[in-house]
């Protein structure tokens, strides 16, 4: 996929290279050919060797089909949408190549801008796209846990974003070249990285993603590649390229408060990031190739390393459409900015009461706080509501700077409404992430839960679970204000590894104002996971039930068909003392024996030396573990990311060059 992506982007490239296409073509050449090596060795065409049998191939029988989590209409999206993204980075790494080699590292930024764009508005959707899936089967009610899978992704995203900003600085004032050819070649090479650390199995403990062993041929090729590469470039730059951008740029015009500054603030805290997420995936990489406890950077460590680029980056994409090129009086910046100040705190006003009057505040835990670098921690609610004003920030001034333009200049549309979707889209992942509640609770047949103003009650399954993929578990949830509707999580059972385990997928009820979220553990038929051991006169206490083994004792004569051994229980279940004797017949097997309200208890085996007992208790009623999320304002994630996409192709579309481009590089008019 990834071949076949690259080798469609960089065709369509091709074709308006101009004075670039021959370096161009040798690139992009280069690294078809090296992924050509790699699947002469991972063919996916290959079959396996108990498939042919003496020159027959053999039709083999139904597997047990996708891993279960796999089963949902995200990934039927999701990987060709994030692999397309992946293929054009190869067009702006072969574009800065070219550059340098060509010795004309003006023109190319003309040429490479729209895939730029391209790239960035992809990528990106692939990336939320990888968010939803998660969010819709992992269970855990959130959209992104800094997974090193989903870094290795998110790296080139962010170094993508880094050289469309570049690029302005560079058409715009003639500076930045050498800066430029160098960020242009990051996305496709920290890929290439990322890949190979996917691939190399060091990061196969520590996410979600499973991928199978690669070859290790196929894996020394995708090393070598990146290893020959990297130095290439790194070479051609050191030696090339910053000397021709240094006979480029124009002197610099010292400034503290301009847009070049902005730009400047926003590259490279932009950079700074990707080179944290990039420096955090690779610890579990570099800990086993030293011989140490490989181990993963937790999401809370991220949380509190990412805020310090988070902050600056969405005040400079607030303010830098505010600043003009040239020296502009602070006087003058803070009267153009002060109408979106005034907004920004009305809307924060609104948002308030809003939260006030909702469920939300009803429930939640005033006492809740985060955890800070340095060991201390603030406020849960004024903390995340500060982040929020951060991004609320961005969306109105952007907003402001679209209305602006609108109908003036088609060029700057686009770049707006990407920001404006981009800071949508995080604030709400703030909210739904930050502001979150959760309730566990385990509801069997006939007794209700309550939890967050919900009342949620079992109903019944729509099918078999052990033969129906299909099958949902039904409860009806109750609002505070009679208000109701059926869940409906999915729950089956696959072989996995030669046994059965359940599998289950949360339902998503969706509102304007929140998500509810209700995630299904697998139902419990037992206490415990596995039989206990006990010998008479043990207690075994756990929870809120205490079992305690009196006496062992037998029905019949030992060696005689139609013994049993058994055993004198006494089990104490929320302070109420219950006995029972389930028994063991040696014939017959383990019976099921009432013992309490809850429980059957059941004898699975018996040790004749010293008449210890293997004992479980079964549920009378399946148990179902329940997790209840309240997660306010989700919506804004979908809502921010359409309006991110939709930006970023309106500025690949408005910043296309127009007609034919000959191989001297220069633009002729199209002719109807």
């Amino acid at each position: 996929l990834w071949a076949c992506t690259s080798a469609l982007f960089c065709l369509l490239a091709l074709f308006g290279a101009g004075k670039y296409q021959r370096w161009f073509s040798v690139i992009a050449s280069v690294f078809l050919a090296s992924l050509c090596g790699i699947l002469a060795y991972e063919t996916p065409f290959n079959l396996f060797k108990d498939a042919v049998y003496q020159g027959i191939v053999r039709v083999p029988t139904d597997g047990a089909g996708l891993t279960p989590s796999l089963q949902n209409y995200w990934v039927v999206i999701h990987p060709p949408t994030i692999f397309a993204g992946f293929g054009s980075l190869t067009v702006m790494f072969a574009y800065a190549v070219s550059a340098i080699l060509t010795g004309d590292v003006k023109a190319w930024v003309a040429h490479v801008r729209p895939w730029a764009l391209t790239s960035l508005a992809i990528l990106g959707l692939g990336l939320v796209m990888g968010g939803l899936w998660a969010y819709e089967t992992q269970g855990w009610g959130g959209f992104w846990a800094w997974d090193p899978v989903e870094n290795v992704s998110f790296v080139p995203w962010l170094f993508t974003a880094a050289f469309v900003h570049g690029i302005i600085v560079q058409t715009t004032r003639t500076r930045w070249t050498a800066t430029n050819t160098l960020l242009g070649a990051l996305p496709f090479l920290t890929f290439v990285y990322g890949t190979f650390l996917t691939r190399s199995g060091y990061l196969s403990k520590f996410s979600v993603h499973s991928f199978a062993e690669m070859n290790n041929i196929a894996l020394w090729i995708l090393f070598g590649f990146f290893v020959l590469a990297t130095g290439f470039f790194i070479m051609l730059w050191a030696t090339r390229g910053r000397k021709l951008g240094r006979t480029l740029d124009k002197p610099v015009q010292k400034s503290t408060l301009d847009r070049e500054t902005a730009y400047q603030g926003g590259v490279m805290f932009i950079s700074g990031l990707a080179i944290a997420i990039a420096i955090g995936m690779s610890i579990p990489f570099f800990l086993g190739l030293f011989g140490r406890t490989a181990k993963v950077v937790e999401e809370p460590l991220y949380h509190q390393v990412v805020f310090w680029f988070f902050a600056p980056i969405m005040l400079l994409a607030a303010t830098g459409p505010f600043l003009s090129w040239r020296k502009m009086p602070p006087k003058e910046f803070l009267n153009r900015f002060a109408n979106v100040i005034g907004l920004t705190l009305g809307l924060l006003g609104i948002t308030l009461i809003l939260f006030r009057l909702s469920d939300w505040s009803a429930h939640a835990d005033p006492t809740m706080r985060i955890e800070m670098p340095g060991g201390f921690s603030v406020p849960r609610m004024p903390w995340v509501l500060f982040l929020f004003s951060l991004a609320l920030l961005s969306i109105v001034a952007n907003t402001w700077r679209l209305i602006e333009s609108f109908g003036k200049s088609k060029m700057g549309i686009g770049g707006f409404l990407a920001h404006v979707g981009l800071a949508t889209a995080l604030a709400g992942l703030i909210l739904s992430r930050g502001l979150e509640l959760k309730q566990d609770m385990y509801i069997v047949d006939g007794s209700p839960a309550h939890g967050l103003g919900y009342t949620v009650e079992y109903k019944g399954m729509t099918s078999n679970p052990d033969k129906d993929r299909d099958n949902k578990v039904l409860f009806e949830v109750t609002a505070a204000d009679g208000t109701r509707f059926t869940a409906r999580p999915g729950f089956f059972f696959t072989l996995t590894n030669g046994q059965n385990s359940a599998f289950t997928w949360p339902h998503i009820e969706h509102a304007l104002s929140h998500d509810l979220y209700l995630n299904l553990g697998a139902p419990q038929f037992t206490f415990w996971p596995d039989a206990i051991q006990m010998k008479p006169g043990e207690t075994h206490t756990e929870g809120v039930v205490s079992v305690t083994y009196i006496e062992p004792t037998t029905h019949g004569k030992p060696g005689q068909a139609g013994t049993k051994f058994g055993a004198k229980l006494k089990i104490v279940e929320n302070g109420q003392a219950y006995f029972c004797e389930p028994v063991f017949g040696v014939s017959d097997g383990p019976s099921l024996t009432p013992a309490t309200p809850s429980f059957y208890a059941t004898i699975e085996g018996m040790n004749a030396a010293d008449r210890s007992i293997r004992l479980q208790l079964p549920y009378t009623k399946i148990l179902y573990p329940v997790q209840l999320f309240y997660k306010p304002m989700t919506v804004l994630v979908w809502l921010g990311t359409g309006i991110m996409t939709l930006g970023g192709l309106l500025s690949a579309l408005y910043r296309r060059k127009k007609g034919a481009i000959s191989p001297s590089g220069e633009t002729a008019p199209l002719v109807d």
